[in-house]
């Protein structure tokens, strides 16, 4: 894959890492609703600590892919 299209696909993961990373709730109101009204309210904080956790990584993910295929590219 050439390093354009590795770029976009990165800050597409960061911008979607960001959004997750900020709001968790928010997010798991988009992607799983059902699942978060399901849930017992003593265990919503932990999993909106999952979904901020996923955040995290998927930003960090979409980072360094950015800079592997800016460092790598001819």
């Amino acid at each position: 894959m050439t390093a354009a299209p590795q770029l976009f696909l990165s800050a597409i993961a960061v911008a979607l890492g960001v959004f997750v990373a900020i709001s968790p709730a928010q997010a798991a109101q988009i992607w799983a609703p059902k699942r978060l009204t399901r849930l017992a309210p003593d265990r919503r904080p932990s999993f909106l600590r999952l979904v901020r956790a996923f955040g995290i990584v998927l930003c960090l993910a979409g980072a360094l892919v950015a800079i592997d295929s800016v460092g790598w590219s001819n």
